[in-house]
């Protein structure tokens, strides 16, 4: 057929495609009303990420991203609204959480924005449910972030906590025998002593001190000489040994504080309010395609007809 005889077709039928069109067009404004097709409010929020701590390679949207579709958020969700019931689902079946699961992700919607934002839409037939919801969405999402956070920080507190107590056990023995040293053998700073003594020993023999003078200054000589090097010694790594209890003692409070620290882990730039007007159905587009596809079925049949050189 070329062009002329399409024309000629829809002007011979088109009686026909202007009742069928009427048809159409006040079944589907019937079909679409809220008798047929409850009405859905849209809620939603625009988020950045804040605080997160990469685990992989992925960016902190996509860390977000993740977890705001952990099942664990969707669970506490689907608990806290009632969700099954609201969904009309039966929780007797064997595969209710399956369609509760599909009918949740057909009505919640987190998805990343060409400005590494997340975007958070949500359906309800209830604009202030809507609205509700992505609020603990974002609630739930700072709850799980904050869980796996302290989860790690709660391991890195068990090492810290080790090391430190290692740490402290040696300083504690090192500390115990600098004192055994020091009771025993008057040992109280290696290079000063050492200077005073042999002072004093030098003066002693000019100046003529007592046989009990000088026998004390023999005997701090003695005392240095036998355990002098290694009071010094043991000093030295005292000194060093507490610089690292310290440093290790500093990790630990931190990691403390990394447990019971509370952080939010979202910055919200577009927050959810109740939508005023319903988002689901748009009912001038189902008009628009019931008519156009009632009048392209309609046309189909009468160019079958045709061909076959029959007229209604």
């Amino acid at each position: 057929m070329n062009s002329l005889d399409l024309m000629n077709i829809v002007r011979h039928w088109k009686w026909h495609l202007i009742v069928v069109a009427i048809v159409a067009l006040f079944a589907s404004i019937i079909f679409s009303g809220t008798t047929f097709i409850t009405p859905k409010y849209k809620s939603f929020a625009i988020v950045y990420p804040g605080n997160l701590v990469a685990y992989s390679r992925e960016s902190p949207t996509e860390q977000m991203l993740q977890l705001f579709r952990s099942s664990d958020i969707r669970d506490r969700i689907a608990n806290q609204f009632h969700l099954a019931e609201r969904y009309k689902i039966d929780t007797t079946g064997e595969q209710w959480h399956t369609e509760l699961i599909k009918t949740y992700e057909d009505n919640v919607n987190i998805n990343k924005t060409e400005f590494e934002s997340v975007e958070i839409d949500v359906m309800d037939k209830d604009p202030n449910v809507a609205s509700a919801m992505v609020d603990s969405i974002l609630l739930y999402l700072d709850v799980k972030a904050r869980a796996l956070q302290r989860e790690k920080a709660s391991e890195l507190v068990v090492i810290a906590h080790n090391q430190f107590m290692q740490k402290k056990a040696e300083m504690d023995s090192m500390e115990a025998l600098e004192q055994d040293l020091r009771t025993k053998y008057g040992m109280l700073d290696y290079g000063i002593q050492s200077k005073e003594v042999t002072r004093g020993y030098l003066k002693g023999l000019t100046d003529g001190r007592s046989r009990a003078s000088m026998n004390e200054v023999k005997n701090m000589i003695g005392n240095l000489q036998t355990k002098g090097g290694e009071f010094y010694a043991l000093e030295q790594d005292l000194g060093r040994t507490r610089a690292v209890y310290n440093d290790l003692k500093l990790n630990y409070e931190n990691a403390l504080k990394d447990v019971s620290k509370e952080l939010t882990y979202s910055n919200v730039v577009t927050r959810p309010v109740p939508a005023d007007k319903k988002s689901y159905p748009v009912r001038w587009l189902i008009v628009l395609l019931a008519v156009m596809g009632a009048e392209l079925f309609s046309f189909i049949v009468i160019l079958l007809f045709s061909q076959n050189g029959r007229k209604l």
